[in-house]
């Protein structure tokens, strides 16, 4: 099963963590991009675990959507499993938001 991250899941944690580096001086870069590899490894995880995860419950957009949600290092992720052009599932990942600003 593929697993397809959208271009505004990476912008999210992109700009989650700029704002933590410029707020933390003790965060550093190297720290960042191993828990931004982290992040995109675990969502790799999603092909053998999709069918676990809960609906999501509190952003309206999820629910509205019948987005599931994962979470991993304080990160919460919606996706949907679609069929693409050829029938077969993907695992599509729509959206994140940090635990700090879920709700």
């Amino acid at each position: 099963m593929k697993v397809i991250v959208d271009d505004n899941v990476v912008k999210a944690i992109d700009d989650f963590y700029i704002a933590a580096m410029s707020r933390h001086i003790s965060l550093s870069e190297e720290t960042v991009m191993a828990k931004k590899k982290q992040l995109i490894a675990s969502l790799e995880s999603l092909k053998d675990y999709y069918f676990i995860y809960p609906k999501a419950r509190w952003k309206d957009e999820w629910i509205k959507n019948n987005w599931q949600d994962f979470i991993c290092e304080d990160f919460h992720f919606a996706y949907e499993v679609v069929l693409d052009k050829n029938g077969q599932e993907v695992i599509f990942v729509r959206d994140a938001v940090h635990s700090l600003l879920y709700h």
